[in-house]
C-alpha cells in the first residue's frame, strides 16, 4: 500500500483543461511542422505551389522575429527582389511575412 508523505503534496498537477489545451498545442505545433516539411518538399522538388499564407508561419516568442503588416511586407519583398536576377541569392532572416511575400510574388512572376 502506498504512503503519502509530505513531498508528495509538492508535485505539481495540471487540471484536465489545461492538459488538453497543452494537447491542442502540441497537436497544431506537429501540424504546423509537417505543412513546413511538406513545402520544404515542394521546393526542392520544385514544383508549382499555391500562395504562402502567414497561417504556415506560427510566431515563435522564443526567436526574434519581425512580423509585418501585408502592406508593408509587400513593399519589403519588392524592394528585394527589384533587380534581382536567376543569380541573386536573398537571404531573410527573421522575417517571415516578407518571405512569404517574396515567395508570392516570384510565383506570380513566372
Amino acid at each position: 500500500m502506498a504512503t503519502t508523505t509530505a513531498n508528495d503534496e509538492d508535485i505539481p498537477t495540471l487540471s484536465a483543461d489545461t492538459l488538453a489545451a497543452l494537447g491542442d498545442f502540441y497537436s497544431e505545433r506537429e501540424q504546423n511542422e509537417k505543412r513546413l516539411e511538406d513545402l520544404k518538399a515542394q521546393m526542392e522538388q520544385q514544383q508549382p505551389q499555391a500562395p504562402l499564407s502567414m497561417n504556415m508561419f506560427l510566431e515563435d516568442w522564443n526567436a526574434s522575429q519581425f512580423w509585418y503588416s501585408d502592406e508593408t511586407a509587400d513593399l519589403l519583398a519588392q524592394q528585394l527582389l527589384d533587380g534581382a536576377t536567376v543569380d541573386t541569392r536573398i537571404a531573410i532572416v527573421s522575417a517571415p511575412s516578407v518571405f512569404v511575400q517574396c515567395k508570392n510574388l516570384l510565383v506570380r512572376m513566372q
